[in-house]
């Protein structure tokens, strides 16, 4: 499982209270800082195997609420950009499974306000009950709550869509061309044939008088050329199709959108076709009117998703690679403001602050300094989008910032002194310094057991390594070879580097693949850790710690850690930092296979005393969440304050400081 790695700079940790016995953290009054907005990727994006999640929707009002997959309800002020309420909500306790791990996904698909006494937020509901599929629908009210019913056909498991007082389904194909019914709550209903092909989203307009479509015609069962097109039809059956330009091979569980801004005006999201090898992660929007050929306008390049008008027609609403939704004019389709920020990543800084990356929306980024219980002050300029990992040099010179394709280097005023370009298919990218100038990237390329890295001095951006398996440890270097024995067994082999080149030590192969090790900050000792496989689960392992002289290869007597279930297959632990002191090692217990995962929160072992250091319970049981199936939430990640006084604990978009 994917554990996201943090820079962690530990102090010693004693117990001073009971010498000898087991101590635990307790929490610290120095408070929280939560940054608006949802966490990152909690909208997921087309690549998930469950689509979007969470949703957007207009109060009539004026105001506007955004629901995510970690079951987040905020309502903005759209003019301001500021929320209003912040909500987690909880599936009605009535619903199967409301209460289970992977439980029932909620999607916003509206606000009712059809002139009864029933108003809110309008939510879908998808789950499972003993392996079989439901769905159902409520209305939030504003006591918290949940009354169900639903207000839309489509409900009930035909294709549709409903506006204004107008429900469109969607019948059999009549010859091969698709056929519409619009009824309403005044006058006859209508039957509407559009030309070949597959409805796979469709709207009334808000005057009952026009259809709107999107339609995919395909050749075959799976065709990715398949055209998609926009009919717009009124009831005496005239259709105008337009072709929606770099929209191929739209499947329904993409989720192409339309919706009518007003009785003249359309939006469509639709898949953006990017990559002849690969599925479209989003959509793009655009404005169309009731004739002409093509788009008025049109933005995002497949890294948007739905496109929600308010009802006023001058606004509307969009998400931004799953993260963080955005406000545009109708008009022109400008950005106007985001709702919010993303936190992307974390590292803690010295006098109880911390340096958070954020995702602003419109393709822009921006560094934060935070304390508890403020937003915190920006750090140098914008631009930074996509920050998946920071980094702070000992002396605090140099922040490095993990990005898509590579590492930027800036100086403690945030200012981009270098650009470090890595391959195009590095992923898992992590970052670290090894001295006051030594920066440490390693990454994956799905090129097989080893790991890649490379070594830059922070000052000139000079490459300094970039052997595979290979990391700094103070001056010297550690190498890890591996090989696959003819039983399909696979062993590895430790050596160690001076600074002149020359190998100091190298041990004897042995039986372990991908040995876990963690320099100390000051390079003078090394963890390892090795993986035991044990008897009552054959896909878990025990792991067992020491620790190492790198200049010698000195080893101490280590201990074994065991996780919490010894039953539950893939389920393990992982480095994630070396105090200062050479005695403490935090790791982080999880679970996972090819859809989903857990984490069970932290774990400290001390290497002198080889015992575990018992933490509290919000650090362990209090930190679990499960994740991926469609439920994206975020994972928990901690780092010690520099001063080793404190602990920060990041948690999606909430940052919460321990001692």
């Amino acid at each position: 499982m994917p554990l996201n790695r943090v820079a962690l700079l530990l102090a010693a940790l004693t117990c001073t209270l009971w010498p000898g016995a087991a101590c635990a953290l307790q929490p610290s009054p120095d408070g929280t800082a939560r940054v608006d907005g949802h966490a990152s990727g909690t909208f997921d994006t087309l690549s998930s195997s469950a689509g979007f999640a969470g949703g957007l929707a207009w109060g009539p009002d004026g105001t506007a609420y955004t629901l995510d997959g970690a079951r987040v309800l905020y309502r903005w002020n759209v003019h301001s950009g500021r929320p209003v309420s912040r909500t987690t909500l909880s599936p009605p306790a009535s619903l199967p499974d409301a209460t289970a791990a992977f439980g029932p996904r909620l999607r916003l698909d509206g606000y009712r306000a059809d002139g009864g006494a029933l108003t809110g937020p309008f939510i879908r509901v998808r789950g499972y009950v003993k392996a079989k599929s439901y769905q159902t629908a409520y209305t939030l009210r504003a006591d918290g709550r949940a009354v169900l019913g639903d207000l839309c056909p489509r409900a009930a498991g035909r294709a549709g869509g409903c506006a204004g007082g107008y429900s469109v389904t969607v019948l059999a194909p009549q010859k091969g061309r698709a056929t519409l019914r619009l009824e309403g709550n005044k006058g006859p209903s209508s039957e509407i044939t559009l030309p070949a092909g597959q409805v796979l989203d469709v709207e009334s307009s808000p005057d009952g008088t026009r259809v709107a479509a999107l339609r995919s015609v395909a050749k075959r069962t799976y065709d990715p050329a398949a055209p998609l097109y926009l009919d717009v039809a009124t009831r005496d059956g005239k259709v105008v199709s337009r072709q929606v330009l770099g929209s191929f091979g739209v499947q329904p569980q993409q989720e192409p959108q339309v919706r009518w801004v007003d009785a003249a005006r359309v939006l469509t999201a639709a898949p953006r076709t990017t990559s002849s090898t690969s599925s479209p992660s989003g959509q793009s929007v655009s404005l169309w009117g009731l004739s002409g050929q093509f788009p008025r306008w049109t933005v995002g390049a497949g890294e948007l998703r739905d496109a929600v008008p308010s009802p006023d027609g001058t606004l509307f609403m969009t998400v931004r690679r799953g993260s963080v939704p955005e406000v545009r004019r109708v008009s022109d389709g400008s950005f106007m403001r985001p709702l919010g920020a993303a936190v992307t990543a974390s590292v803690p800084l010295p006098g109880g602050s911390a340096l958070v990356a954020l995702d602003t929306g419109n393709g822009q980024g921006e560094l934060r300094t935070l304390r508890p219980g403020r937003q915190g002050q920006p750090l140098g300029g914008p631009g930074l989008e996509g920050v998946s990992g920071l980094a702070l040099s000992p002396d605090g010179r140099f922040i490095a910032a993990a990005r898509p394709g590579g590492v930027a280097v800036l100086d403690r005023a945030g200012r981009t002194l270098h650009t470090l370009t890595l391959p195009e298919d590095a992923y898992q990218l992590e970052v670290s310094f090894a001295g006051p100038r030594t920066l440490f990237a390693r990454f994956e390329d799905g090129g097989g057991s080893s790991w890649r890295s490379r070594t830059w001095d922070a000052v000139t951006g000079r490459v300094l390594n970039q052997e595979a398996s290979t990391q700094p440890a103070g001056s010297l270097r550690l190498r890890v070879a591996s090989r696959r024995l003819p039983s399909g067994e696979f062993e590895s082999r430790l050596s160690v580097t001076g600074p002149g080149g020359g190998t100091l030590w190298q041990e004897a192969w042995r039986a372990d693949y991908r040995p876990f090790l963690l320099p100390s900050p000051d390079g003078r000792a090394v963890v390892r850790g090795v993986a035991r496989r044990i008897k009552e689960q054959t896909e878990q392992f025990d792991l067992y710690l020491y620790r190492f002289d790198p200049r010698t290869g000195q080893a101490d007597p280590g201990l074994t850690l065991r996780t919490g279930d010894p039953k539950e297959a893939y389920r393990g632990l992982r480095l994630l930092d070396y105090a200062p002191d050479r005695r403490f090692v935090l790791l982080g217990e999880g679970s996972g296979d090819g859809c989903g995962g857990a984490f069970y929160g932290l774990r400290l072992a001390d290497l002198e005393a080889r015992r575990e250091v018992k933490l509290s319970a919000a650090l362990t049981a209090g930190l679990t969440r499960f994740f991926g199936c469609g439920q994206p939430v975020p994972q928990p990640t901690a780092a010690f304050t520099p001063e080793g006084k404190g602990l920060l604990v990041r948690d999606g978009n909430t940052l919460n400081w321990w001692r």
